[in-house]
């Protein structure tokens, strides 16, 4: 097991005058855990789902060769702008179980607010398995790259708003909510499985 530690934060600050200050932030947590493509076919094979998830490696006893773990993001300005439209009941789509989708690129651009998509040549982004996981001032996402999925150097994170399905190359869709870039996961090759969790925290 070895993990890649980064450490950032996206933040704005709320003041009266000079004498309050109050700091608002919201940042990302990244966990990578990677299967190879040895137990990736035995935990197939023993299951019958042609794409395990985590719960079934699980509940085989298998366990990543492998997890990784980079802290940070830049929520983008779109990003931001749809959290607060949905929080003023502006409208817009939320980034619920349907039209969300964790991508990942191997482009080295630093993150930046205005960024529009990733910025990698090779991209790809990946439905998540199930509605976001609320926690106190939390939400999480899960997704799971198969045998087929996103096999490059991963080395940007990125949460994007979509009804799109994955396809490799593929634009961001509506809008990329956060970015990271410079995460160091090595190349991801074919007929490994990886799960990538984002979890955004607001404090």
């Amino acid at each position: 097991m070895s993990a890649d530690h980064a450490r950032g934060s996206d933040a704005i600050a709320v003041g009266a005058g000079v004498a309050m200050r109050e700091p608002s932030r919201g940042t990302t947590h990244w966990l990578v855990e990677k299967f190879d493509a040895e137990q990736t076919a035995w935990v197939t094979s023993r299951s019958g789902v042609v794409a395990p998830q985590r719960a079934h490696f699980a509940r085989l006893g298998v366990r990543p060769y492998e997890t990784s773990e980079v802290a940070g993001n830049v929520i983008t300005n779109a990003g931001w702008t749809r959290l607060m439209s949905l929080a003023t009941g502006q409208g817009g789509q939320p980034l619920d179980g349907t039209h969300t989708r964790v991508g990942v690129g191997n482009g080295t651009t630093p993150e930046s607010y205005t960024d529009p998509d990733l910025s990698g040549v090779s991209k790809w982004f990946q439905p998540v398995s199930s509605a976001a996981v609320l926690g106190t001032r939390t939400m999480q996402f899960v997704a799971t790259f198969g045998g087929n999925d996103g096999n490059f150097a991963w080395n940007e994170f990125g949460i994007d708003c979509t009804a799109a399905a994955a396809t490799a190359g593929a634009s961001v869709g509506e809008l990329l909510f956060n970015r990271r870039a410079a995460i160091a996961q090595g190349e991801k090759a074919l007929g490994q499985t990886w799960m990538a969790t984002a979890t955004v925290s607001f404090t």
